[in-house]
Parts: structure tokens; C-alpha cells; sequence
């Protein structure tokens, strides 16, 4: 295992860098602080560069970054509590144009994004899916949809959103809406069970959700399938959050109540674990996800109880730590760099 440079470290000569053979990370930070960062893992040095959107753009990157994706040659960052989303240049980060996410003087507070068709789909607390247009980088509709949407996906001209009403917790949501595309209106809806985070779908048009209940025994967080003809079914699987890897849906979960993590493996095609625990639990305090790589490899996110900068842990295939990044605090999203 290997840990590089303290979270506040930043290098100087970064800002004429060209980012290539490595690891973004988005680190929420803490809510109301201000202090979400990026960190960069060069993987041909495996050396760790932290607060970089800092030392590309002097200044910092806004509150409580949610999401993160790749679109074309630019990555678009979603910061929650600023309401704003942030659009760089991939190979400098660089920022070519934060997007301010307000209505009447109130921060939408967008949540996720989905790419389809020359469109990001920007899923916000306000009840309202945006599209943005990524080519103008502007708004040009707004689709409504349930309480407080979060997850959200595409699946063959449609948009399909998780409604989690989380604002309002424990009186929470518990629908998954289908968007029509074509018209963005809300076509049809799914009971998915009390709120739904986590969505996507696999080549055969099902859909996966991770039904995040009450965090407890009474309603525990479990993955949820949607078969492509409407079949909704429970299947007994504990989920905390989901990431698609071609056949493959790497399950994270999270249990709060001994503080153990565990990665399975799910085939989709099969509709069945191959993987039952991925990794070692004592090896990551707070798993707070994870995303496989091409290789073989999977990172998991180490949120370190929340409190603390955390780690990036990557094993291989067959479980084994390969090494581990110290990043910023609570490393949420990672975008994987060929």
C-alpha cells in the first residue's frame, strides 16, 4: 500500500499540465464548507496531485460536489449546495463555464447527470430534470418530475429518473419516472420502495435501482431490478450505490450499523451474483463506493467515516490491494483516464 502527498498539497507547476494515464476524483467535502476539491492520480507515477481545479483556475471549486462525467473532451461537475455546474476541459481542467442552476433567487441544487444525444441530463432538488444543451452550454428545458429527483439514466430514447424526496425524510419518495425523449414528458412510473438513489441499465433495456429505505433494519437499502416489460422485483441484494461495467453491476454497500463495506459482482445477463464479497472489509473504513477500470482493477472510495481526507484503494480482479491514494475529503466520483 502506498499513500502520496498530504490533501492540501498542491503542485505548482500544474497549471500548464495535460492530463492523461490517470484518475479524477471529485471529493464532496463537507456540506455548507465550501470545500469541495479534485484530485488527480497520475498512474504512470502513481503519484497523487490534490486540489488541482484550485491551482488550474485560482479558485476553489464550490460546495458539496455531487457528480461527475465525461462528455465528448469535457468533464461537468455538479455542485450541489452552490448550484452551479462546472464545465472544463478535460485534457487542463480548466474551466470553460460554470453554469449557475437559479430560479427566482433559489439554488436549484442539481444532483446527478446523464448524457444522451448531444444533451446532459442534470437531475435537481427542486423536483425538475434540466437539459443542457452541450454544445451552446445552455439551458434549454426543464422536464418536472417527483420530489427531490436524484438518480438518473438512459435507456433507449428514454430518460428514466429516481424520485428520492429525501428532503423530506423519513416522508420520502419511492417512484422511478420514464421520460419520454422525444417529447420530455413523464410517460410512465415505477414503485420502487422508499427512496430510491442509485439507477442504471443493462444492454437488455432492465433497469437496476438501489432502494435506500431508512438506512436501518426496518427498511433496509437493497437493489431493486425493472424489467424491461415493468416487472418489478425485490431482489434481496443490500446496496448502497451501483456502477455498471459492461455485463457486470459492481454493488457497494455500506452498513452503517457495524461499520463494514462489501463489493459484489452481479451478472446481468444471469441475473445472479458471481461475486459475493469483492474485498476484504478491514482493508476500507467507509466504503463509498466503487468503479471498475478495463484492466481488471477496481477502486473503491474510502470516505474514512466522513470526517477525514480520504483514500482511493485499488485491488485487483480477484481482491487483492494493490495499492492505495490519499485524496481530498470524501471522495465521491471517479473518472478513469485512458
Amino acid at each position: 500500500m502506498s499513500c502520496n502527498k498530504d490533501p492540501d498539497e498542491t503542485d505548482p507547476n500544474t497549471s500548464e499540465s495535460i492530463f492523461n494515464n490517470g484518475l479524477l476524483v471529485l471529493n464532496e467535502g463537507l456540506f455548507q464548507q465550501n470545500n469541495s476539491t479534485l484530485s488527480w492520480i497520475d498512474l504512470t507515477s502513481d503519484e497523487v496531485t490534490n486540489q488541482v481545479f484550485l491551482a488550474q483556475n485560482n479558485r476553489p471549486l464550490g460546495d458539496t460536489g455531487n457528480d461527475m462525467g465525461n462528455y465528448g473532451s469535457k468533464i461537468y461537475i455538479v455542485v450541489n449546495a452552490s448550484s452551479t455546474i462546472e464545465v472544463v476541459d478535460k485534457s487542463s481542467l480548466k474551466s470553460i463555464k460554470q453554469i449557475s442552476l437559479q430560479l427566482n433567487n433559489q439554488g436549484q441544487q442539481p444532483r446527478s447527470i446523464e448524457f444522451y444525444d448531444g444533451k446532459a441530463y442534470i437531475s435537481s432538488y427542486d423536483g425538475y430534470v434540466n437539459v443542457l444543451d452541450t454544445s451552446s452550454l445552455t439551458i434549454v428545458d426543464r422536464i418536472e418530475v417527483g420530489a427531490n429527483p436524484e438518480g438518473i439514466t438512459t435507456s433507449d430514447g428514454y430518460l428514466y429518473v429516481s424520485n428520492s424526496g429525501g428532503l423530506s425524510f423519513p416522508d420520502v419518495d419511492s417512484t422511478v419516472f420514464k421520460v419520454d425523449l422525444n417529447s420530455n414528458l413523464v410517460i410512465d412510473t415505477f414503485i420502487v420502495g422508499n427512496n430510491p438513489g442509485d439507477i442504471d441499465s443493462d444492454l437488455q433495456g432492465d433497469l437496476y435501482v438501489v432502494k435506500r429505505g431508512d438506512y436501518s433494519s426496518n427498511d433496509p437499502s437493497e437493489l431493486i431490478r425493472i424489467s424491461n416489460n415493468g416487472v418489478i422485483t425485490n431482489t434481496g441484494i443490500s446496496a448502497s450505490s451501483i456502477k455498471r461495467h459492461g455485463e457486470y453491476l459492481y454493488i457497494s454497500y455500506y452498513n452503517y450499523d457495524n461499520g463494514e463495506g462489501q463489493i459484489q459482482v452481479y451478472d446481468m445477463i444471469q441475473e445472479s451474483i458471481v461475486t459475493s464479497n469483492l474485498i476484504d472489509a478491514s482493508l476500507v473504513q467507509t466504503l463509498y463506493g466503487a468503479i471498475p477500470d478495463d484492466n481488471g482493477s477496481v477502486y473503491a472510495l474510502d470516505a474514512m467515516s466522513f470526517t477525514n481526507s480520504g483514500y482511493i484503494r485499488e485491488f485487483s480482479s480477484s481482491g487483492s490491494i494493490i495499492q492505495s491514494f490519499h485524496v481530498g475529503l470524501n471522495p465521491t466520483k471517479l473518472i478513469i483516464y485512458d
